[in-house]
Parts: structure tokens; C-alpha cells; sequence
């Protein structure tokens, strides 16, 4: 994607209009797919109503326990309290999956890509205190707490949390 413009603020403009779209532009394609867009909407939204200044996104990390929140926090999910989500202290498994879905959101957008990388979803929680863990099914994973398996990947591919078969 360009944008040009002649004049000086549009140039600004333009400027940063490529930088966002760059940055949305996850897999570098040049063009925007219904799932980035929705990315790019979902952490807007999170921006305007927390009243963030620190940008847009989540930063990735290698699977090691985690010690702080990315410096843009952890972006809302469905299903998911956004102040337990930033708060590193809830380590319900629970919070610690949904931390490393976004630590490692570079998995991709489809199910069948989230599907996949269940496996390195599980290193990290495994890595946050759950040992235990182990991913059970294409969609479920047991963290060893007692619970059994859990559902986290809906049939379109979103994240989420609940038993086994709802």
C-alpha cells in the first residue's frame, strides 16, 4: 500500500498512515484479510476505552515465564477480564493461556493454524506453572489441575475458554 500526498502535513499524514498500515498488515501481503482488520479494531477499541497512549498491538516473546506486561498490555479478548489479563499476579490457567495466545500471535488467524500451534501454546503455559499441561485434542487442552480438557478454540477459530464440547 502507498499513500503520497504533495503537500507537507499530507506527507505527515501519509507517513503515518503507511507505518499503521504496516503494522496491521500481519502477514505482509499488502493487502488487508477481514481477520487483521478485525485485529486492528479489536486493539483500537482497547486503546480508546483504557485510555492507553503506549500504541497499538502486542509484542511477542520467546516461551519463558513472564514477568511483565508488553509495554502495550495485553489486548482484550471475549470471554477474558481485561484487568486480570494485565495483572501478572492471576495465574489461573485461564489468564496464563490467554497471555500466551497473544505472546505468541504470530500463530495465525485460522483455526486450523491456532490448531497447530496449540503445541507452543502449551510450552508456555507449561513455563508459567502448569507442568502438567499437554494439548489433548485438535481444539482442547488439559492443563493438569484437575479440570480435564478444556475447549479454548471456537469452530471459526477464536480464542476462548470452556468444557469440553460446548
Amino acid at each position: 500500500m502507498s499513500i503520497n500526498s504533495t503537500n507537507g502535513t499530507g506527507n505527515l499524514i501519509a507517513d503515518l498512515a503507511n507505518q499503521l498500515f504496516q503494522r496491521v498488515d500481519n502477514d505482509r501481503d499488502g493487502k488487508l484479510n477481514a481477520d487483521e482488520f478485525q485485529s486492528f479494531l479489536t486493539n483500537l477499541i482497547a486503546q480508546v476505552t483504557h485510555r492507553s497512549t503506549g500504541g497499538l498491538g502486542t509484542t511477542a516473546t520467546a516461551s519463558r515465564p513472564l514477568t511483565s506486561v508488553p509495554p502495550n498490555g495485553y489486548q482484550p479478548m471475549l470471554g477474558f477480564d481485561f484487568g486480570k489479563l494485565n495483572d501478572l499476579t492471576h495465574t489461573t490457567p485461564k489468564y496464563v493461556f490467554a497471555r500466551a495466545t497473544q505472546n505468541l500471535s504470530n500463530l495465525g488467524y485460522s483455526r486450523a493454524a491456532r490448531s497447530t500451534g496449540l503445541d507452543a501454546i502449551v510450552d508456555e503455559v507449561r513455563a508459567n506453572g502448569y507442568p502438567n499441561a499437554m494439548v489433548t485434542g485438535d481444539d482442547t487442552i488439559d492443563f493438569g489441575d484437575g479440570f480435564g480438557n478444556i475447549d479454548v478454540l471456537t469452530s471459526d477459530g477464536q480464542w476462548w475458554w470452556g468444557p469440553e464440547g460446548q
